[in-house]
């Protein structure tokens, strides 16, 4: 479970949901895409909501399709799908004030791995129609409309999502990414210039960086411990492996969650360093891949990203009255 913040004030109690548009994703989980589709529509019936269906496709992994949504005047917009599904229709509702809930569907589920939401039917059903509000920052790429709420990386964990086998995912869930990222240790490492807002430029060789905004990875490893979700920041971790001992190192620094340290250049050398900025600009030796919220999204040699602060209203388990805990970061 994600360590407990203090109170929150962002987190508000939903108001009355009329009007739902479901963004439904039937490549997930196909054989029982009928199945899901279903009991979602039964549920939502039961509920007293009336129900917009958009459904993806290869072409239209929706983005265009939570843009629709917002322009029918929709109270609530439901991903029901993968990661994929769920960075759409964050880039597609970032700043527009409609609120996002999520039903978890695929293999890696980040969002709701990190916030702790539930990934049964009814559960996120039940944050979504009667549950609190959150206001999440989101990081915007290259200027453009891409967007990601969890985190882009550029390298090592680009390639190791990139190149995770499909069947492999099916059967074995997250350890698919985990045989994926075990071949990908020996790459060659790259050089990176990197300019953290208005600070002087440095330059790191190693394996990638990782822009975050929540910090726990597929399997629920926590890389950034520190990192939340509302600060208006951006956490920036560089990969300074090189050699197997650094992959060591890197291993036990993440698992006995070694990362706090001073504000700006937190470590000193490989295998991790921890930065915070609210625009980063990398300038990469050769072309590497690159990822938002867990989706490939091609290979580039610079990257410039910019938090968003508080631009998604995303939908999270209502909190007791009188409690002291927010919801989980």
């Amino acid at each position: 479970m994600a360590e407990p913040l203090a109170a929150h004030p962002a987190a508000t109690p939903q108001p009355a949901v009329r009007r739902v548009a479901v963004v439904f994703n039937p490549a997930t989980s196909p054989d029982d895409a009928p199945e899901r589709k279903r009991d979602l529509q039964a549920a939502l019936d039961a509920a007293g909501v009336e129900v917009v269906w958009l459904e993806t496709t290869k072409q239209e992994a929706g983005q265009g399709l939570t843009r629709q949504a917002v322009e029918q005047g929709v109270d609530l917009v439901l991903a029901a799908g993968g990661d994929g599904t769920v960075m759409a229709c964050v880039t597609g509702l970032a700043a527009s004030g409609v609120p996002l809930a999520v039903l978890p569907g695929g293999t890696g589920n980040l969002l709701a791995l990190n916030l702790d939401l539930p990934s049964d039917l009814d559960g996120a059903l039940d944050v979504a129609l009667h549950g609190d509000r959150r206001g999440l920052d989101v990081g915007a790429l290259d200027g453009g409309a891409d967007r990601f709420v969890i985190m882009s990386g550029l390298g090592f964990d680009a390639a190791m999502l990139r190149d995770a086998n499909p069947a492999l995912k099916a059967r074995i869930g997250a350890l698919a990414y985990v045989l994926s990222g075990l071949r990908q240790l020996r790459r060659r490492p790259g050089r990176f210039h990197i300019r953290l807002d208005d600070q002087p430029p440095i330059t790191r060789v190693g394996q990638g960086l990782l822009i975050v905004n929540l910090g726990r990875l597929q399997g629920g490893l926590t890389v950034v411990p520190d990192a939340r979700p509302d600060d208006g920041v951006l956490d920036v971790a560089v990969l300074g492996t090189r050699t197997p001992v650094d992959w060591l190192r890197l291993a036990t620094q993440v698992l006995l969650r070694r990362q706090r340290q001073p504000e700006q250049q937190r470590q000193a050398g490989p295998p991790l360093e921890l930065f915070r900025a609210r625009r980063v600009e990398v300038d990469c030796d050769r072309p590497q891949p690159v990822e938002r919220d867990g989706d490939p999204a091609g290979s580039t040699r610079r990257l410039v990203v910019e938090i968003l602060p508080r631009a998604l209203t995303l939908c999270v388990p209502a909190r007791a009255e009188g409690s002291e805990q927010e919801d989980n970061p």
